[in-house]
């Protein structure tokens, strides 16, 4: 494996934050942020890798079809509203409070 310099100017604040978890980990610095870079390339590489798998199985005609058909009934929950910084109206069910294996 080649490896290849780079000058990364960060906030203070964050490159002490990264410095004070890397001395934690007993990691230098450069490995720290190595990991970190890695860890990103490998988390999109999979998102992309998910949505071209699921892409894959329909046609725009399809989907286009199925976005008609939903979510038109009813209006978006709460917590799905760009305003949802307010308080959610008190008949609107918590969405924390739906456990695995329960049905809506």
């Amino acid at each position: 494996m080649r490896h290849t310099k780079i000058q990364l100017r960060l906030p203070e604040d964050l490159k002490d934050a990264a410095a004070r978890q890397a001395a934690i980990s007993g990691i230098s610095m450069n490995l720290f942020v190595a990991t970190a870079v890695a860890a990103r390339v490998g988390a999109r590489a999979e998102v992309e890798r998910y949505f071209s798998a699921r892409g894959s199985r329909t046609t725009p005609a399809r989907a286009k079809a199925l976005m008609s058909r939903l979510g038109t009934q009813q209006a978006p929950r709460d917590d799905d509203r760009l305003d949802a910084n307010e308080e959610p109206s008190s008949d609107a069910p918590n969405p924390r409070s739906h456990r695995p294996g329960s049905h809506r």
